[in-house]
Parts: structure tokens; C-alpha cells; sequence
């Protein structure tokens, strides 16, 4: 499953030295953990959050790391998503494959707007693992979440639909100038920005990072200056295939 793949590639990154240092009982409790989620089966994401008993006390990197996997998972971060979510941004006939993919990779367990309040809580340890992967994929997902909590949920058995819906949500955040954001997709503007900024530095500042992404993320940053509210606006006028004014606060 995805989530073991994250932990993977999250955890090569940490030497087996490091994984044996500090006492028993940690080490003892992230096993227990680790085989929690290891046993959560596709069709129940939501009983992750059993997992965390064994790791909330604790901050190490490994902890971290996987906390940010219970909440990702618990949220409904699952395989089928993550084959739907690249599809979409390898589409070439998508017209916005990268707002898209963002999309799609939304928790929405139990519902789009819970799995918001997940993606938030997820992002805070995979910011803090210091793991560049999971940095990335954590920002993708809350810049999506946002978008699909706007949305009311994308149906991801209906690929059409779902760009049906992107498409509108943005329409609907990023119009024409002089017209404004609609009021439903400035609740929590400046989390969004935030956010977007973390990614713009922790990952899409990279010589390897993911141009496909990035671009529009580091077209945002830029042009609103650092103001988190303004990024969070840029990012949807990026994203709907326009640019951002600073002055006005709108799409061109």
C-alpha cells in the first residue's frame, strides 16, 4: 500500500543505527505502531488512528514520520487514490491536471471537511520529520483537501466528473478580474498560503523537485510577495491557467 510506501522511502533516509538508538520502550511502541498500520485494511482507512496510542508521546524523527502516515492514512490516503491522482497529472488531455492531482490525493475521511482538519494535523509531523518526500506530498495534499473541501467531494469513480468539478471550483476561486473570490474559498486563505510557502521552501526550492507542481507553486509565492493570504489566491489563479495582481488581489 501507499502508506508503506511512504514509510519506506521516509525511513531510508534514517540509518538502522538511528533506528536502534534511544531506549526499549520507544523503540518497542514505533514497531507496534508500524505493524498497527501495516494491518489497517483499504477498505477502513479511519482505524489507523487506533496506531497513534503507541506513538503520540513521542518526537523523534521516527515518530513523526509516522504519525504523519497514521493521519494521512486515517484520512483515506489509500493506493487506489495515489494510481488515480498520477494518472491524472500524466494525462496530457487534462486541462488542469496539476489542480487535479491535488484533488484527488484529498482526505476525505469521514468527509471532506474532517479530512482537512486531518491533512492540517498530518502536515505539522511530516513537516517535522525532515523528510523532503514526505514534506512535498503532505503540502500537495492540504493544498487539495482545501480545494475538495470547497468542492463538497470528488466522486473518484467518475474521472470526468472530477474534472468537471476542479474545473468549476476554480472558476468559482480564481475568475476574471475585476471579479472576486467567492467567500467559500477564502475560509482558511492564509493556512492554504502558509502552507503553499512551507512547500515553495522546503521542496520546490530543489533542483530536483517536481516541476509539474512547483511551477505554479513558485509562481505564487512570488507573486504575492509572502503575504500567506495572497498566496493562497495566487495559487488558484496559477492553477486556473492565470496570474496573480498583487494590487488588486485578483486573476488576469
Amino acid at each position: 500500500m501507499f502508506r508503506n510506501f511512504i514509510l519506506v522511502a521516509a525511513l531510508s533516509a534514517v540509518t538502522l543505527t538511528t533506528l536502534s538508538c534511544g531506549k526499549n520502550s520507544e523503540s518497542d511502541d514505533l514497531a507496534k505502531a508500524q505493524k498497527c498500520l501495516d494491518e489497517v485494511p483499504q477498505s477502513n482507512p479511519a482505524a489507523a488512528d487506533s496506531c497513534l496510542q503507541y506513538v503520540d508521546k513521542y518526537t523523534s524523527q521516527q515518530a513523526n514520520i509516522l504519525k504523519c502516515s497514521i493521519y494521512m492514512t486515517s484520512g483515506g490516503l489509500v493506493e487506489n487514490k495515489v494510481v488515480q491522482a498520477y494518472t491524472a497529472l500524466k494525462d496530457s488531455a487534462q486541462t488542469n491536471k496539476e489542480a487535479t492531482f491535488m484533488a484527488v490525493l484529498a482526505l476525505d475521511v469521514p468527509t471532506a471537511a474532517a479530512g482537512y482538519d486531518k491533512a492540517i494535523n498530518a502536515d505539522k509531523y511530516c513537516q517535522a520529520s525532515g523528510v523532503s518526500g514526505l514534506k512535498y506530498i503532505s503540502g500537495v495534499i492540504v493544498a487539495g483537501t482545501y480545494m475538495n473541501k470547497i468542492i463538497g467531494g470528488v466522486d473518484l469513480s467518475n474521472p470526468t466528473q472530477i474534472a468537471a468539478d476542479v474545473q468549476a471550483m476554480l472558476d468559482k476561486c480564481a475568475p476574471a478580474a475585476p471579479a472576486a473570490a467567492d467567500p467559500s474559498c477564502t475560509t482558511d486563505i492564509a493556512v492554504l498560503g502558509s502552507t503553499v510557502v512551507t512547500l515553495a521552501d522546503s521542496y520546490c526550492d530543489r533542483d530536483d523537485a517536481d516541476d509539474t507542481v512547483c511551477t505554479k507553486v513558485n509562481d505564487a509565492v512570488a507573486s504575492a510577495g509572502g503575504n500567506t493570504s495572497d498566496v493562497g489566491l495566487a495559487l488558484f489563479c496559477y492553477l486556473n491557467k492565470k496570474t496573480f495582481n498583487s494590487t488588486t488581489h485578483t486573476c488576469n
